[in-house]
């Protein structure tokens, strides 16, 4: 169907009003930084900061997974230009160890203390090539990150979360979005989910992919409980041939075929069966069924097993 001319007229508007807002972002961001740079890089302890990093216990985080070197890069400079604009010492402390865990997930082949020196050296374009930069499926996880980066030391001041709201304007991220993200960051940073509204606790876990990770190893059952989804209910006598494609307590992403079986006979052709989100596949048999259960890295054979046999999965 064409599109008649006031239509057309009225998205031109809306992208004239949209560029107008990222232009506004990035002078923002722009100007925030430049008021606070400094070439001083050398009051900052690297060492100190290497040490204290290596002792988080996050899981993989998505950048490790991310294959463009560039983008990987940039998504540093991104959150270490955010750490400068506090001029706290000890703050700025705290954020790069953050960050250094980070650069240590992303495997690149750089130091802290280089990329640190690189990202005082920030021009206007930087920011806004970011959409183009940053692949669209790490949007959401970079405004996360920024947002733990600014509150890992308690709140952020007015400059850092100017910041953060204006590099959701660059990415189109709208402010209920940049307000379920928050929560997930006090949730992360105070490894505590329990406290949180249902009602926000179900749009959370619709973006469980960009915060899974952060879950320590001590996170309670009933959270571990809210990333359990069987994925495989398999009885023996109508799934012949049953057999699993990936290993137990694999990775698996979403539409990785993790088992095979045929339908009713043995004559009937192969079908098999897709991850339908991504995360640790735990398996096991119970009553003459296979069962497949997608859960958190940090969950469990046995309690996955005692949580299905309850009958309260889903």
């Amino acid at each position: 169907m064409k599109k008649s001319l006031l239509d057309i007229q009225k998205d031109i508007r809306e992208l004239d009003s949209k560029l107008k807002e990222v232009n506004t972002a990035v002078a923002g961001l722009y100007k925030a930084i430049d008021d606070l740079n400094s070439d001083e890089a050398n009051d900052n302890d690297f060492a100190k900061i290497r040490v204290m990093a290596a002792h988080f216990t996050f899981g993989r985080h998505p950048l490790s997974r991310l294959g463009n070197a560039y983008a990987c890069y940039v998504y540093l400079k991104v959150l270490l230009s955010l750490a400068q604009l506090d001029k706290d010492h000890q703050n700025t402390m705290e954020r790069l160890v953050f960050i250094h865990w980070l650069l240590s997930q992303a495997k690149l082949d750089i130091t802290l203390e280089e990329l640190y020196k690189d990202s005082l050296q920030i021009e206007t374009d930087f920011f806004y090539e970011l959409p183009e930069i940053i692949p669209q499926q790490y949007y959401y996880q970079l405004v996360l990150d920024a947002l733990i980066t600014a509150n890992i030391c308690g709140q952020g001041n007015k400059n850092i979360l100017l910041y953060v709201v204006n590099l959701c304007s660059i990415f189109g991220i709208e402010k209920e979005q940049l307000r379920i993200f928050s929560v997930i960051a006090a949730g992360v940073l105070k490894q505590d989910f329990i406290k949180i509204k249902k009602t926000d606790l179900k749009v959370i876990l619709t973006y469980r992919n960009i915060f899974e990770h952060y879950l320590g190893e001590n996170v309670p059952e009933n959270i571990l409980i809210l990333f359990r989804k069987i994925v495989v209910k398999a009885p023996d006598e109508t799934y012949r041939g049953f057999k699993w494609m990936a290993k137990q307590q694999s990775c698996v992403k979403k539409g990785d075929v993790i088992a095979s079986y045929r339908a009713d006979s043995w004559y009937a052709p192969v079908t098999t069966i897709k991850a339908p989100v991504e995360g640790m596949l735990f398996q096991f048999r119970n009553n003459y069924i296979n069962y497949g259960v997608i859960a958190n890295e940090n969950d469990n054979k046995d309690s996955i097993k005692a949580w299905v046999k309850k009958g309260t999965g889903k």
